[in-house]
């Protein structure tokens, strides 16, 4: 009987410490060093704007897809790299397809899919050197209102702002609100 008492008022301890606003909720958590991610918005009207522009050089690719001749390199958060591989020691830089809020890609014949922050686009690839936007699916992606990363901090989301196509690292004097 006292052990069960003993038991229960340990429980009961523990749940009221865990009611406390001033506990922090991050034990356990990395040591805020000065840095945090910072959520980049876009409008309805930004994120729609998918278009072919000049080569850039490649900063954050993820995964690429190959057709014949042809790569397509996605750049983190901002679209797909299109390059022309035919001689493997130079390949050639055709253009540059904007996506914004495009993290990922993936390819069935003649046909790219991306993300486009909540919306999956669909590009006719047939000739890489002039892509198509074939459909568009609107709010087929949840949205991510944090950073993918984990045992970070960051600045809680504002949908005011508009929608989140991207996160960056930057310095913070304090630790954000948000932490993951």
């Amino acid at each position: 009987m006292k052990k069960s008492i003993s038991i229960l008022s340990l429980l009961l301890v523990f749940g009221l410490i865990s009611c406390d606003p001033a506990v922090d909720r991050t034990v356990g958590g990395p040591e805020f060093e000065g840095t945090g991610y910072r959520a980049v918005y876009a409008t309805a009207e930004e994120i729609a704007k998918i278009e072919t522009q000049a080569p850039r050089p490649l900063r954050q690719p993820g995964k690429i897809y190959v057709q014949g001749n042809y790569l397509f390199v996605n750049e983190q958060g901002e679209g797909v790299h299109v390059i022309d591989n035919t001689d493997p020691a130079k390949p050639l830089k055709i253009s540059f397809l904007k996506i914004p809020g495009n993290n990922d890609i993936a390819a069935k014949g003649q046909y790219l899919y991306a993300d486009n922050a909540r919306d999956l686009v669909v590009i006719n690839i047939a000739d890489p050197t002039s892509v198509k936007l074939v459909k568009r699916i609107e709010n087929a992606i949840p949205s991510q209102d944090y950073p993918s990363l984990q045992q970070v901090y960051f600045e809680c989301p504002d949908s005011k702002k508009g929608v989140i196509i991207a996160w960056e690292k930057v310095s913070m004097a304090s630790p954000p609100a948000c932490f993951r």
